[in-house]
């Protein structure tokens, strides 16, 4: 039970660029074989919260990085899809990197914006792209990224 007096449980994923069970680094895909001890497959309600995105861009020179995924967002619309929304962040760089010698990171943390999803899959399909939806590569041994997840799940 939670703070609401809800039965529900709380699941927390931690993923980064370097730990993909699968990945295409080069554009930007990474897929997660998503294994939690305890979860029930009748959930009521499914709540989904970025607790913290980090990406390390140096030497890229994109000033837009979006973060979508395979998990699709309840009641919702995506003007570049049309249809509806499975972007879970979106960073804005004040600066490009390309020219920088030093790191240049960008981070994103907001755990208290909840995101309605309709289900938890069993592997989970990040994208990085940039604003266009162009992958972006951080194969470069520089560029990595990390994200932490919880989800609540109402039955």
């Amino acid at each position: 039970m939670g703070l609401c007096g809800c039965p529900r449980d709380v699941l927390k994923i931690h993923i980064d660029s370097e730990t993909a069970d699968i990945d295409t680094e080069s554009l930007g895909k990474y897929e997660y074989n998503l294994k939690f001890p305890v979860k029930k497959n009748n959930y009521k309600k499914i709540i989904l919260y970025i607790d913290n995105f980090q990406i390390q861009t140096k030497g890229l020179g994109s000033l837009s990085y979006v973060l979508s995924s395979n998990m699709i967002e309840y009641n919702s619309y995506n003007s570049k899809t049309k249809g509806t929304n499975n972007v879970l962040a979106v960073l804005l760089a004040d600066a490009t990197a390309t020219d920088r010698t030093n790191d240049f990171t960008l981070s994103y943390s907001n755990s208290t914006a909840p995101i309605e999803i309709q289900n938890i899959p069993e592997l989970l399909q990040i994208n990085i792209t940039d604003i266009d939806g162009t992958g972006i590569s951080l194969a470069n041994a520089n560029n990595m990224w990390a994200l932490d997840i919880r989800f609540e799940c109402f039955y």
